[in-house]
């Protein structure tokens, strides 16, 4: 070849260490416990966002989830943004992550010019609440109740912690 190790497109090496792989094995173990703490915490907060105006998961009927995030969506005429969300949030000791950028705004794909509405506004609106395993139902409540007053007209918490 005349240039040795050009690609012309993108690739990926999913080689893994003999440690991450004794690692991995050891996780396996206990995969089963920690995917039924991640279901179990995700009815923890479909029952405690019943009541707030945001989009939860949706899982089909058919389909199992693994909740390595509980992932919400902003409704459309929320009283504040996404980002004004995660702030009030943060103000609350409350740690949360905004949902991954879409990959067509990436730079290596850029180029391709896809206009992905929906893939950008799920990533403009969108939002990882906490999911570890440390978490009790009473911790949920209470990040759900902040969740909730933030969502409110009056946006108390914008300036007032607890």
């Amino acid at each position: 070849p005349e240039r040795r190790y050009w690609f012309p497109v993108i690739g990926y090496n999913y080689r893994m260490t003999n440690i991450a792989a004794a690692i991995g094995l050891a996780q396996l173990e206990r995969v089963d416990r920690a995917l039924a703490f991640r279901r179990r915490l995700s009815a923890w907060y479909d029952e405690a966002l019943a009541d707030v105006d945001v989009i939860r998961p949706y899982v089909e009927p058919w389909a199992e989830h693994s909740f390595w995030m509980y992932t919400i969506k902003m409704a459309p005429d929320a009283a504040l943004s996404r980002d004004q969300v995660l702030a009030a949030l943060d103000a609350h000791g409350i740690e949360t992550r905004p949902v991954f950028y879409p990959m067509h705004v990436l730079p290596p794909y850029r180029q391709a010019g896809h206009d992905l509405r929906n893939a950008t506004d799920c990533a403009e609106t969108g939002l990882s609440l906490p999911t570890h395993e440390r978490l009790t139902r009473a911790d949920v409540a209470r990040i759900c109740d902040v969740l909730r007053r933030a969502l409110t007209p009056e946006r108390q918490l914008l300036h007032a912690r607890p």
